[in-house]
């Protein structure tokens, strides 16, 4: 399933810039920028206006550590949300993308296109 490893903040400060009009990382900045001060808002916009600058994007990652150290529980939101948008890009390009969390017994198939029975 890929690893573990939580997103770096810079990345997904990156990643909210330069996908903010998609479809799956649209909702996420819409709830980003419900969280945030006035002034963190600004911050934002900034970013999504000019993904290419880096000191913009820079400085939205610093805004999104500021939020995250300030609430935990908004980290912890930011992250699981930010990871539904991964998947669901992932999908949108065609391509199939699963994602279990939580306590799971039992078998589990991924798939995308099937002819035919699956038997286990």
């Amino acid at each position: 399933m890929g690893d573990d490893m939580p997103e770096p903040i810079m990345t997904m400060a990156a990643v909210l810039a330069t996908r903010a009009t998609t479809a799956a990382f649209g909702g996420l900045c819409r709830w980003v920028k419900e969280q945030f001060s006035p002034e963190a808002q600004a911050v934002l916009e900034a970013a999504i206006e000019a993904p290419e600058d880096q000191a913009r994007v820079e400085e939205l990652g610093r805004e999104l550590e500021r939020a995250e150290q300030a609430d935990p529980e908004f980290g912890r939101q930011l992250r699981e949300r930010y990871e539904r948008a991964n998947v669901e890009i992932h999908a949108d390009n065609g391509s199939v993308a699963s994602q279990i969390s939580g306590n799971v017994s039992g078998k589990v198939i991924q798939a995308r296109d099937i002819t035919g029975n699956i038997t286990f």
